[in-house]
């Protein structure tokens, strides 16, 4: 019998919305964890924090007229990973990947006006793994976000649906089982 492989792999990102519903621009951080079967299938725990979320034309009137308000957002996902490693291509990995999460937004304008939003939200996309040793390699991810928003809540300050691409790289760290 063959020997079942495993492995978990953390990988520290920095990342930015590059285009819809959402701030354009502005770096995230964030960080990944995931537990990868015999190369074949993976779940990954991601979150990441986000400064100046929404666009402030879209929460202008969210708050203290002429307030300076503050957006940020912390994304919790949880994800199939799906790698698709090719054993000539040696050591680059594209992947597939889909998920599940919640979008935590936090409208902030002063000590007096805090508000916050919490949104079902999915993710899709793919990206490519290059190990650089048999433990540390770089990460390339493109995703599309879309927050599912109850548009009759009242609470929070944006009501509608939003969807957003991020792009991230980063240094993963693998942990052979």
């Amino acid at each position: 019998a063959a020997e079942a492989r495993a492995q978990i792999v953390v990988t520290p990102y920095l990342d930015t919305n590059g285009a819809g519903d959402v701030e354009t621009g502005r770096a995230g951080v964030g960080v990944s964890a995931g537990y990868y079967f015999r190369g074949l299938l993976g779940l990954e725990l991601d979150v990441e924090q986000h400064p100046h979320f929404f666009k402030d034309e879209d929460v202008e009137d969210v708050g203290p007229e002429r307030a300076d308000l503050n957006t940020d957002a912390t994304i919790w996902m949880a994800n199939l990973v799906a790698p698709l490693c090719i054993r000539r291509a040696g050591v680059w990995c594209p992947y597939g990947a889909a998920g599940l999460g919640v979008i935590h937004a936090v409208f902030d304008a002063d000590p007096d006006f805090n508000v916050t939003q919490n949104n079902l939200a999915f993710n899709a996309g793919g990206g490519l793994m290059h190990a650089l040793t048999d433990l540390v390699g770089v990460r390339v991810d493109v995703r599309y976000f879309h927050a599912f928003v109850d548009e009759d809540a009242g609470e929070g300050g944006y009501f509608k649906d939003y969807g957003f691409w991020r792009i991230s790289a980063g240094v993963t760290i693998g942990f052979p089982d």
